[in-house]
């Protein structure tokens, strides 16, 4: 069973290559503006490294968002132009689910024992935070128990500005895990208020890996999906759409 994965949703780029549970090869690229120009290359270079080829790929993983509106839109792009016609397996990936469960994933048991007691103000919860610019986040909360390999969304997904967002974490009495690439950028912020309470993963950690959209694959996860409905989900409307109003 041969996997591709793959996400351009934020600035940095991810593929990677799976056999049955075993990782072949993995890609990540980080870049300015916009993975156009660099991505069909880097899939070129994983096939090639990995022996690999296209034709016996049998199940595709790909990010639909939220976050860059042009990066969502060209691993979907990409995964169309490749698989169509092929006989292949959709498996469409939340990223903020992905950030939350790749934090999960890299808890240890021994901590989440320790800090996810019956009590409800006990129980940690993952935030996942995407950086759309200018301190606005696409983000979602997650709540973590030791006794599940399943983690438990609370709320919705949101879009909003990082003061309102530190604001609604400060009211919560229990530690937040903080997983994506907001985390980092504004870490210094986000320590400054919710102080001990904060706990930040190492920054390889903070930032999405394709590998973990296999572990959620592998999991029972994942949402299956076909080449038709595959669709950016961008939790908002463009510059251009708003404009139009």
């Amino acid at each position: 069973m041969l996997t591709f994965a793959i996400t351009t949703t934020t600035k940095l780029a991810g593929i990677s290559l799976h056999k049955d549970n075993r990782i072949l090869g993995e890609i990540k690229i980080e870049v300015s503006r916009t993975h156009s120009t660099t991505i069909l290359d880097q899939i070129d270079s994983l096939f090639a490294w990995t022996g690999e080829k296209l034709d016996n790929v049998e199940n595709v993983l790909v990010s639909i968002g939220p976050g860059s509106f042009t990066g969502v839109r060209i691993a979907i792009s990409v995964v169309k132009g490749m698989f169509y016609g092929r006989n292949v397996n959709f498996y469409q990936v939340n990223e903020l689910d992905a950030l939350a469960y790749q934090a999960f994933y890299s808890l240890d048991s021994n901590f989440l024992s320790q800090n996810s007691g019956s009590d409800e103000n006990s129980k940690i919860e993952i935030y996942s935070m995407i950086d759309s610019g200018k301190e606005k986040i696409y983000c979602a909360a997650y709540e973590a128990e030791a006794s599940e390999e399943k983690l438990r969304q609370v709320g919705d997904y949101e879009v909003i500005k990082l003061e309102k967002l530190l604001e609604k974490l400060d009211n919560k009495d229990k530690k937040i895990v903080i997983a994506g690439d907001a985390g980092i950028n504004y870490k210094e912020k986000i320590a400054g208020t919710l102080k001990n309470r904060a706990l930040f993963l190492a920054d390889d950690r903070m930032k999405i890996s394709t590998a973990t959209f296999m572990q959620m694959f592998l999991n029972n996860i994942l949402e299956k999906s076909d080449i038709f409905q595959l669709k950016p989900d961008y939790l908002e409307k463009s510059q251009a759409e708003r404009d139009k109003k």
